[in-house]
């Protein structure tokens, strides 16, 4: 089953003029028209062949799976344009209409043929997104979109090359495992070429409700131009307003949430106009009260690619926007008021056709990204000044990929990777020190027992939490799969420390066969431990589950109460504070699950974002998505917040791993820095917490995978800080002055008195060189260190940022 990715297009640029000499329609079927390529001829994929008995020429590669490639032309029959170039008209241009869906990278291109050459050139760019509203199945029942050529200027061309020239629409789904796309009938025409060269890079930023900024460059030397501005669909303008701007050219009074065209040609420097120019652009929705829990669209900004994040790719600390495909990565960088967009070339074995994560695997402070396709993994990887990004790594074996995730695996302060495997043992990636990386599957001598080893695989979503509070992360797995079988048990997978993990889901009550891609965790009750949204994908093994940790390792059910039976089913669920009231909700599959601050939630529907990557896109401390387009959120409900990037020195660069809790008079909030969450996305780096109406936070406490405790004092609000890992001083618990540790030196365990109740406290082993060995959340008045070899160790116990050490020996 493959996962719905709808992108809306925001730009398309075409020509117009009037046809003379040559104006030949296909007139589809025509048998004239010839089959070229290799495809798969049975007609549930191969749905429409217009040289037989079809008027359109449409593919549904979904249909056919991963083992159907289709790479195929209808080409038209000898067209001799002799006429046409006496008669002067030495541009051609062809029309059409069509449908595409692209999953991961198909491509429709326009085709001549060189008779000199006798070999078949581009005529343009391929066309590799989606048209809007492009359907799954049927694609011929779906919205049409303009297919315009750019100009082929046939003023050089031989009489051999008139005499033969051809032209052919190309299909290709380059291997993938695509959805499909639909072609209409087209027409070729010839034109007498322009007074002057038409405008270019025309472009529409700045984008309202109500105006929009349009921008180009001169085709040459001219200084004024005319501009219309209509409504999408109408016929083009036989004349424009003149003006001598155009950076920008503002334009004012359009109608919210409506989409125009923009029409812009040159005033020659002689007599007469270039051809129009024109793009496409949709007005924003009208602006919603201030304080109105809503999100609105923003379409000055839409990128296509195959997966998104919402990631700071500079190191400036600003979240940036990413559309990743197996050959381009395109980021647009957040920058004071606004984005500016680079595309880089960047062309790998697999994309992110199933999710997406970012970290900075090799340390050098810009993040890296890992793409999780259908069939491998590749890593891509920034150089040393995050200006360029190339393939690093990339699977030889076969991964089903599904979740996937940076996480320092073994704590050795590198960062690892790990993927879901669907049918199969999951796999994971273990870092060298210098960004190399190592491919295991199942249990291996750098994690013994695994992290799911399921033979059959069935895992989609993982989560890395500490859950048990013990200072390191643990794994869950939202698993998927329909009858009776074992490999659709949910599995939490308890981190015991030295790359040891243990699945014990049926002791903490988590063991559930809901069909689930994803689940979101967090501390939805604030009592200072991560509680579990499972989200189910369907009903057919239970709905959502709503669990409450204990505090002991196990959890409660209390879906009961918790008002999620109207929450939609589907594959994304994923937390973020959104109205920054202090208690953390769920985007869940177009909704938002809004906490009621009582194990409480209100399904709200009405203008709500889909899934999508989460962050804050525009500096104003409230959680925006981007899933190609972005959703902002209305905020303005005067509601504070506080916003962390961590930066690990001994722990990974990202601090992925850490926890972080502040602490105000309204309680405790805790979050962990993750890479992966929900599904597919990838969410920001940076943690985000409301604060309600509270003014002051007393400290804030950064708990390091590396075992350094940082506790900042009176952090400042409304504002994002970068927190270095021992930039602050440690405080001492004087409660624990008497602290009597024995028998030391010690064989198996240690026991501790004292006049205050050490329970809860967390325990960390750290050798003589300050490396950490192990911690443990304390239940009694004792640890076991017998898995210690011998030697000398320090102790620390420590809660809320406050801690005391002892030196003791194991024998």
């Amino acid at each position: 089953m493959k996962k719905i990715i709808l992108l809306f297009s925001l730009l398309c640029c075409s020509y117009y003029t009037i046809a003379q000499v040559l104006n030949q329609p296909a007139n589809w079927p025509n048998s004239s028209w010839t089959l070229a390529g290799s495809f798969d001829s049975d007609p549930l994929i191969f749905t429409g062949n217009p040289t037989t008995n079809s008027s359109t020429f449409s593919f549904d590669d979904d249909q056919g799976g991963s083992s159907s490639v289709n790479n195929v032309a209808v080409q038209s029959p000898t067209i001799n344009l002799t006429n046409a170039y006496n008669a002067g008209e030495t541009v051609l241009r062809v029309y059409s209409t069509y449908v595409l869906n692209v999953y991961q990278s198909e491509t429709i291109t326009l085709q001549y043929w060189d008779a000199d050459a006798s070999e078949w050139v581009n005529w343009g760019s391929p066309y590799g997104t989606d048209t809007p509203n492009a359907p799954n199945v049927n694609f011929c029942s779906g919205t049409f979109s303009d297919f315009e050529s750019i100009e082929l200027n046939i003023a050089t061309f031989t009489s051999t090359q008139l005499a033969g020239f051809r032209y052919r629409i190309h299909y290709n789904d380059n291997g993938s495992y695509g959805w499909g796309m639909c072609f209409s009938s087209p027409t070729i025409t010839s034109v007498l070429p322009p007074a002057c060269i038409g405008v270019s890079n025309l472009n529409v930023t700045n984008i309202t409700h109500n105006s929009a900024d349009i921008s180009w460059l001169p085709g040459d030397t001219e200084t004024a131009w005319q501009v219309a501005v209509q409504l999408a669909g109408t016929n083009p303008p036989t004349s424009g307003t003149a003006t001598s701007l155009n950076n920008p050219y503002n334009v004012s009074s359009l109608t919210p949430n409506t989409a125009y065209k923009a029409y812009v040609r040159a005033n020659c420097l002689s007599d007469g106009y270039s051809e129009w120019v024109s793009i496409s652009f949709t007005t924003n929705e009208a602006p919603p009260n201030p304080g109105d829990f809503v999100f609105i669209r923003d379409n000055s900004i839409t990128m296509n690619g195959t997966s998104y994040a919402v990631v700071d790719m500079n190191n400036d600390s600003m979240d940036d926007l990413i559309a990743a495909s197996s050959s381009n990565l395109n980021i647009n960088y957040q920058i004071a008021g606004g984005f500016t967009l680079s595309n880089f070339s960047a062309p790998t074995n697999y994309g992110p056709t199933w999710s997406i994560a970012a970290g900075d695997i090799d340390g050098n402070g810009y993040n890296d990204l890992l793409y999780a396709a259908g069939n491998g993994v590749s890593f891509v990887s920034a150089n040393t000044d995050g200006t360029a990004y190339s393939q690093t790594f990339n699977t030889s074996s076969y991964v089903f990929s599904q979740r996937s995730n940076f996480v320092d695996i073994n704590n050795d302060g590198n960062l690892d990777a790990f993927v879901c495997h669907d049918v199969q043992p999951n796999v994971y990636f273990i870092n060298n020190g210098s960004g190399g990386l190592t491919f295991y599957q199942g249990p291996s001598t750098a994690v013994p027992n695994g992290l799911g080893v399921h033979p059959n695989g069935g895992n989609y979503g993982t989560v890395w939490i500490d859950y048990d509070n013990d200072r390191d992360v643990d794994m869950f797995i939202a698993k998927c799969r329909g009858g009776n079988v074992t490999h659709k048990i949910n599995e939490l997978w308890r981190n015991d420390g030295n790359g040891v993990f243990v699945n014990v889901a049926t002791a903490a009550n988590l063991a559930d066969p809901v069909q689930t891609w994803s689940s979101a965790w967090a501390d939805f009750d604030n009592d200072g431990d991560m509680d579990v949204y499972v989200g189910a994908s369907s009903a057919s093994d239970g709905s959502h589950k709503y669990m409450i940790n204990n505090g002991d390792g196990t959890f409660t059910d209390a879906t009961a109460t918790a008002n999620v039976g109207s929450a939609p089913f589907g594959i994304e669920n994923a937390p973020g504070d959104f109205n920054n009231d202090g208690y953390v909700d769920i985007l869940s599959n177009g909704r938002i699950l809004l906490n009621n601050g009582d194990n409480s939630f209100t399904v709200v529907t009405t203008d709500m974002p889909p899934s999508g990557a989460i962050g804050d896109v525009d500096g104003d401390g409230f959680l925006d998505v981007f899933n190609g387009n972005i959703y902002k959120n209305n905020g303005g409900n005067g509601n504070n917040y506080i916003m962390i990037r961590t930066q690990g020195v001994q722990s990974n660069y990202n601090g992925i791993g850490a926890r972080i809790e502040i602490h105000t008079d309204s309680g405790t909030q805790i979050r962990d820095v993750r890479s992966g969450e929900g599904f597919e996305f990838m969410s920001s780096l940076n943690v985000h917490f409301g604060l309600g109406t509270d003014t002051v936070i007393n400290n804030m406490v950064i708990y390091w995978p590396s075992g350094v405790v940082d506790n900042i004092l009176n952090p400042s609000i409304n504002t994002l800080h970068t927190i270095v890992e021992g930039q602050s001083l440690s405080i001492q618990d004087e409660t624990l002055s008497d602290l009597v540790m024995y028998p030391n030196p010690t064989q198996h365990v240690l026991n501790f008195t004292s006049s205050v109740d050490i329970s809860n406290k967390v325990a960390t082993v750290f050798d003589v060189n300050g490396k950490k060995i192990f911690s443990s959340k304390l239940f009694n008045n004792t640890l076991d260190v017998s898995m210690l070899q011998s030697g000398f160790y320090v102790l620390r116990l420590e809660e809320k940022g406050k801690s005391i050490n002892r030196k003791f020996i194991k024998k």
